[in-house]
């Protein structure tokens, strides 16, 4: 019973991938507002991964899991301002209970299929960005879908994600900073093993921002529908993006930062040595340096790197240098 509805309602899915600050966002924005494709706001991060970590690495999702899996798409969908959001939260947990009852467990990809039933009343593609870059693993469950890849230079990806998590002072911990050299290593891998699939598409954030109607076009043909100008500006449901909004987008198209003045010389290090980025960009090689501790602490109190914030608050600074510590310990197990 269960394998016949996976089958029978599998819906049409292309899934936007990437290591984070990568254009993930921007890719969804720019496919937003076509009228053949069904667009999932806002960032439904880590979704695949999160559901296999507590379904036992399955695709099979048990209903004592369920809610954690809705609530972390709900939010996504509650947070963007979906359209008619809360009846249809309703409508989806109550036919997802009814339908398990008659089932212990239902296929990931069944789960997602009705949820879309429910938000969209058409059979076109719909679109999710999971701000994830494990794409073997998606093409695993979801065999049928297609996943446009984003990379980007990984010195100013990770720089970006120093100051995304660190540039205000008021931010002492997370592992978001010292996690994504591993996640790039793991973004550019996964690319180079799928590069001849022809469910991928890999797209470079530095060309999307330069070269935006070329590399929209590669990616309209990929999803065999037709560009439309609306794709060549950042819109949410088909309007430009009000300020107001909390949905993390670039408001404008630009072209894409070439600093990475927050990295350490163990972070350049570290990154000229990761496998597989030479494939896609030439980046020089940097010499080994250790982490040091000194400029690591530095560098976390905003003395090193452009566009930071200082605090000179006694109570802060405390805090920072106790998270610099485990920080800086935390950065080199990571490594």
């Amino acid at each position: 019973m269960v394998i016949f509805f996976s089958i029978f309602f599998m819906k049409k899915f292309i899934f936007i991938t990437g290591a984070g600050r990568c254009g993930t966002n921007l890719m969804l924005s720019l496919m937003d507002g076509n009228n053949k494709l069904n667009i999932i706001p806002g960032e439904a991060t880590n979704l695949i991964m999160d559901s296999l970590s507590r379904n036992g690495f399955s695709d099979k999702v048990y209903y004592i899991n369920l809610n954690f899996f809705l609530n972390i798409l709900f939010q996504e969908l509650g947070n963007n301002y979906f359209p008619n959001f809360k009846p249809k939260k309703k409508i989806i947990k109550k036919k997802m209970d009814k339908i398990y009852k008659k089932n212990f467990f239902l296929p990931l990809n069944k789960i997602l299929s009705i949820i879309v039933e429910i938000l969209f009343k058409n059979n076109n593609p719909t679109v999710i960005n999971l701000q994830n870059e494990n794409v073997i693993g998606l093409l695993r469950f979801f065999p049928e879908s297609k996943v446009v890849h984003m990379l980007r230079n990984p010195l100013t990806q990770i720089n970006a994600r120093y100051l995304f998590r660190y540039r205000y002072p008021n931010n002492y911990d997370g592992i978001e900073f010292c996690s994504s050299f591993y996640r790039n290593y793991n973004s550019f891998k996964n690319a180079f093993l799928t590069k001849n699939d022809k469910r991928v598409l890999i797209v470079k954030m530095e060309d999307l921002t330069e070269k935006t109607k070329i590399e929209m076009l590669k990616v309209f043909r990929f999803l065999n529908t037709k560009l439309k100008p609306v794709n060549l500006e950042t819109t949410l449901y088909g309007k430009k993006i009000s300020p107001k909004s909390n949905f993390m987008v670039q408001k404008k198209i630009k072209k894409v930062s070439t600093d990475y003045s927050c990295l350490t010389p163990n972070d350049l290090y570290v990154i000229s040595r990761i496998r597989y980025v030479r494939n896609y960009y030439s980046i020089r090689k940097f010499s080994e340096k250790q982490n040091n501790f000194i400029l690591f602490y530095l560098r976390h109190l905003g003395f090193v790197g452009k566009n930071r914030l200082k605090s000179f608050n006694i109570l802060r600074l405390i805090k920072c240098s106790i998270y610099s510590i485990y920080l800086y310990f935390l950065d080199n197990y990571h490594k």
